[in-house]
Protein backbone atom coordinates (compact mmCIF):
# COMPACT_ATOMS: atom_id res chain seq x y z
CA UNK A 1 0.00 0.00 0.00
CA UNK A 2 1.51 3.60 -0.92
CA UNK A 3 2.36 5.66 1.95
CA UNK A 4 0.09 7.91 2.52
CA UNK A 5 2.18 10.99 2.86
CA UNK A 6 3.17 11.11 -0.89
CA UNK A 7 -0.31 12.01 -1.53
CA UNK A 8 -0.48 14.96 0.39
CA UNK A 9 1.13 18.01 -0.93
CA UNK A 10 4.60 19.31 0.46
CA UNK A 11 3.44 22.04 2.94
CA UNK A 12 1.07 19.68 4.58
CA UNK A 13 3.69 16.58 4.92
CA UNK A 14 4.89 16.69 8.34
CA UNK A 15 8.35 17.50 9.09
CA UNK A 16 10.54 14.92 10.21
CA UNK A 17 11.81 14.69 13.95
CA UNK A 18 15.71 14.14 14.59
CA UNK A 19 16.35 13.23 18.02
CA UNK A 20 18.12 15.73 20.53
CA UNK A 21 21.33 15.46 21.16
CA UNK A 22 22.06 14.88 25.63
CA UNK A 23 25.53 16.38 25.03
CA UNK A 24 25.69 20.01 26.84
CA UNK A 25 27.36 22.00 24.69
CA UNK A 26 30.74 23.28 26.30
CA UNK A 27 29.34 26.77 27.40
CA UNK A 28 26.66 25.99 29.45
CA UNK A 29 29.12 23.11 30.69
CA UNK A 30 31.72 25.99 31.47
CA UNK A 31 28.78 28.39 32.89
CA UNK A 32 27.81 25.73 35.47
CA UNK A 33 30.74 24.88 36.72
CA UNK A 34 31.20 28.80 37.23
CA UNK A 35 28.24 29.00 39.24
CA UNK A 36 28.93 26.78 41.47
CA UNK A 37 32.28 27.44 42.14
CA UNK A 38 31.26 30.79 42.90
CA UNK A 39 28.64 29.68 45.08
CA UNK A 40 31.69 27.46 47.34
CA UNK A 41 33.87 30.42 47.56
CA UNK A 42 31.40 32.77 48.58
CA UNK A 43 30.03 30.41 51.28
CA UNK A 44 33.52 29.56 52.41
CA UNK A 45 34.45 33.51 52.84
CA UNK A 46 31.38 33.82 54.91
CA UNK A 47 32.27 30.91 57.03
CA UNK A 48 35.18 31.81 57.44
CA UNK A 49 34.65 35.25 58.32
CA UNK A 50 31.58 34.23 60.60
CA UNK A 51 33.19 34.87 63.86
CA UNK A 52 32.65 36.42 67.58
CA UNK A 53 32.68 40.23 67.32
CA UNK A 54 32.08 40.84 71.39
CA UNK A 55 31.64 38.73 74.78
CA UNK A 56 29.20 40.35 76.74
CA UNK A 57 30.21 38.97 80.48
CA UNK A 58 27.63 39.09 84.00
CA UNK A 59 29.99 38.33 86.53
CA UNK A 60 29.86 37.52 90.21
CA UNK A 61 31.59 37.57 93.39
CA UNK A 62 31.84 33.49 92.94
CA UNK A 63 33.89 33.98 88.83
CA UNK A 64 37.46 35.21 89.38
CA UNK A 65 39.30 37.29 87.29
CA UNK A 66 41.01 34.55 85.45
CA UNK A 67 37.85 32.87 84.42
CA UNK A 68 36.45 35.91 83.27
CA UNK A 69 39.63 36.99 80.98
CA UNK A 70 39.35 33.38 79.57
CA UNK A 71 35.68 33.92 78.97
CA UNK A 72 36.70 37.20 77.06
CA UNK A 73 39.38 35.68 74.81
CA UNK A 74 36.49 33.61 72.87
CA UNK A 75 36.04 37.00 70.86
CA UNK A 76 37.26 36.03 67.11
CA UNK A 77 36.43 32.59 67.58
CA UNK A 78 34.94 30.93 65.19
CA UNK A 79 30.75 30.98 65.39
CA UNK A 80 30.46 27.04 64.51
CA UNK A 81 32.45 25.58 66.46
CA UNK A 82 31.84 26.68 69.68
CA UNK A 83 30.08 24.59 72.01
CA UNK A 84 27.33 26.80 74.52
CA UNK A 85 26.96 23.82 76.42
CA UNK A 86 30.89 23.42 77.25
CA UNK A 87 31.22 26.88 78.15
CA UNK A 88 28.48 26.34 80.38
CA UNK A 89 29.68 23.33 81.92
CA UNK A 90 32.88 24.99 82.68
CA UNK A 91 31.75 28.10 84.35
CA UNK A 92 29.40 26.11 87.03
CA UNK A 93 32.56 24.35 87.80
CA UNK A 94 33.41 27.12 89.98
CA UNK A 95 32.83 27.53 93.91
CA UNK A 96 29.77 30.11 94.60
CA UNK A 97 28.68 29.75 91.08
CA UNK A 98 24.90 28.70 91.24
CA UNK A 99 23.81 28.97 87.42
CA UNK A 100 25.44 29.79 84.08
CA UNK A 101 23.12 31.41 81.14
CA UNK A 102 25.12 30.95 77.83
CA UNK A 103 23.03 32.83 74.78
CA UNK A 104 24.79 33.29 71.42
CA UNK A 105 23.02 36.55 69.99
CA UNK A 106 23.33 36.78 65.85
CA UNK A 107 24.79 37.93 64.42
CA UNK A 108 27.84 37.34 66.39
CA UNK A 109 27.81 38.24 70.35
CA UNK A 110 28.31 35.42 72.46
CA UNK A 111 26.57 36.30 76.06
CA UNK A 112 27.26 34.85 79.81
CA UNK A 113 25.79 35.27 82.95
CA UNK A 114 27.01 33.72 86.01
CA UNK A 115 24.07 33.66 89.14
CA UNK A 116 25.82 33.25 92.29
CA UNK A 117 24.94 30.66 94.95
CA UNK A 118 23.70 32.17 98.07
CA UNK A 119 26.09 32.55 100.82
CA UNK A 120 25.09 31.40 104.18
CA UNK A 121 27.75 30.80 106.38
CA UNK A 122 31.50 31.17 106.20
CA UNK A 123 34.36 28.69 107.33
CA UNK A 124 38.11 29.86 107.99
CA UNK A 125 40.73 27.59 106.07
CA UNK A 126 44.24 29.23 106.72
CA UNK A 127 44.49 32.87 106.78
CA UNK A 128 41.46 32.57 104.39
CA UNK A 129 37.84 33.28 104.92
CA UNK A 130 35.48 30.79 102.54
CA UNK A 131 31.89 31.17 102.11
CA UNK A 132 29.13 28.20 102.78
CA UNK A 133 26.66 27.60 100.73
CA UNK A 134 22.98 26.79 102.03
CA UNK A 135 23.54 23.62 100.85
CA UNK A 136 26.75 23.08 102.16
CA UNK A 137 29.30 23.26 99.34
CA UNK A 138 32.40 25.73 100.00
CA UNK A 139 31.65 28.83 98.04
CA UNK A 140 34.27 31.28 96.88
CA UNK A 141 37.06 33.47 98.98
CA UNK A 142 35.75 35.86 101.56
CA UNK A 143 37.16 39.44 102.18
CA UNK A 144 35.54 38.71 106.21
CA UNK A 145 33.63 36.15 107.72
CA UNK A 146 30.03 36.16 106.77
CA UNK A 147 28.09 34.84 109.97
CA UNK A 148 27.94 32.27 111.32
CA UNK A 149 31.41 31.07 110.96
CA UNK A 150 31.63 27.32 111.49
CA UNK A 151 34.27 25.71 113.39
CA UNK A 152 36.03 22.66 113.50
CA UNK A 153 33.66 20.90 111.00
CA UNK A 154 34.89 19.15 108.17
CA UNK A 155 34.86 20.48 104.94
CA UNK A 156 32.95 18.27 103.47
CA UNK A 157 28.80 18.84 102.50
CA UNK A 158 27.84 16.51 104.87
CA UNK A 159 29.38 18.04 107.72
CA UNK A 160 29.04 21.60 107.09
CA UNK A 161 25.28 21.08 105.48
CA UNK A 162 24.53 19.21 109.60
CA UNK A 163 25.95 22.65 110.98
CA UNK A 164 23.64 24.76 109.10
CA UNK A 165 20.34 22.81 109.44
CA UNK A 166 21.31 22.59 113.60
CA UNK A 167 21.43 26.38 113.76
CA UNK A 168 18.34 27.29 111.33
CA UNK A 169 16.54 24.75 113.59
CA UNK A 170 17.51 26.49 117.03
CA UNK A 171 17.45 30.41 115.58
CA UNK A 172 15.39 30.10 112.11
CA UNK A 173 15.35 33.78 112.09
CA UNK A 174 12.52 34.67 114.41
CA UNK A 175 14.87 34.58 117.74
CA UNK A 176 17.66 35.96 116.72
CA UNK A 177 20.47 36.08 114.91
CA UNK A 178 23.47 33.59 114.53
CA UNK A 179 26.80 34.12 115.55
CA UNK A 180 29.28 30.78 115.22
CA UNK A 181 28.31 26.94 115.12
CA UNK A 182 31.10 24.99 116.60
CA UNK A 183 31.21 21.07 116.60
CA UNK A 184 32.71 19.93 120.32
CA UNK A 185 32.03 16.20 119.05
CA UNK A 186 30.10 14.76 116.62
CA UNK A 187 27.24 14.35 118.53
CA UNK A 188 27.59 18.04 120.56
CA UNK A 189 27.20 21.23 118.96
CA UNK A 190 27.98 24.67 121.04
CA UNK A 191 25.60 27.40 118.80
CA UNK A 192 26.46 31.24 119.63
CA UNK A 193 23.07 33.09 119.28
CA UNK A 194 22.47 36.90 119.36
CA UNK A 195 18.81 37.09 120.03
CA UNK A 196 16.57 39.95 119.10
CA UNK A 197 15.86 40.76 122.51
CA UNK A 198 19.31 40.82 123.52
CA UNK A 199 21.26 41.45 120.72
CA UNK A 200 24.44 42.40 122.80
CA UNK A 201 24.12 39.40 125.30
CA UNK A 202 24.87 36.42 123.38
CA UNK A 203 23.71 33.10 124.41
CA UNK A 204 25.23 29.52 124.03
CA UNK A 205 23.82 26.83 123.54
CA UNK A 206 24.98 23.36 123.81
CA UNK A 207 22.53 20.88 121.56
CA UNK A 208 22.51 17.74 119.70
CA UNK A 209 22.94 17.46 115.87
CA UNK A 210 19.45 16.12 115.60
CA UNK A 211 17.77 18.34 118.00
CA UNK A 212 15.80 17.44 121.76
CA UNK A 213 12.66 18.11 123.20
CA UNK A 214 14.63 20.61 125.73
CA UNK A 215 15.16 22.96 122.50
CA UNK A 216 11.25 23.94 122.53
CA UNK A 217 11.37 25.05 126.34
CA UNK A 218 14.47 27.26 124.60
CA UNK A 219 12.41 28.53 122.05
CA UNK A 220 9.95 30.06 124.67
CA UNK A 221 12.52 31.14 126.78
CA UNK A 222 14.19 33.13 123.94
CA UNK A 223 11.16 34.78 122.40
CA UNK A 224 10.11 36.10 125.70
CA UNK A 225 13.58 37.55 126.65
CA UNK A 226 14.28 35.01 128.97
CA UNK A 227 17.43 33.26 127.13
CA UNK A 228 19.85 32.02 129.59
CA UNK A 229 23.26 33.20 128.89
CA UNK A 230 24.06 28.98 128.37
CA UNK A 231 22.29 26.16 127.84
CA UNK A 232 22.55 22.44 127.92
CA UNK A 233 19.34 21.35 125.73
CA UNK A 234 21.08 17.87 125.15
CA UNK A 235 19.41 15.54 128.01
CA UNK A 236 16.03 14.57 127.85
CA UNK A 237 15.11 14.52 131.28
CA UNK A 238 16.68 17.95 132.59
CA UNK A 239 17.67 21.18 131.49
CA UNK A 240 21.37 22.15 132.67
CA UNK A 241 21.01 26.46 132.72
CA UNK A 242 23.88 29.08 133.34
CA UNK A 243 22.67 32.98 133.74
CA UNK A 244 24.45 36.07 133.36
CA UNK A 245 26.50 37.47 136.38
Amino acid sequence: MPDRQTFLPASLRPTPQTPRSRTRSPIRWWLSAGVITTFCVGAGILLAGWRLNAVEITTCTGLPASAVVNLEDLRGSWIPSLDLDEIRQNVETWPGIAGVAVELKLPATLRIQALPDEICASVQIGRTWRGVTCNGALGHRLAEPNFPTLEHFDLDEVDLRSALSTGTRLCNGTIGRLVSIRKITPSDYEVTIATHILPDTPSIVRVLPQGAPAEQWWHEAALSGRAPAWADLRLDHRIVIRRAG
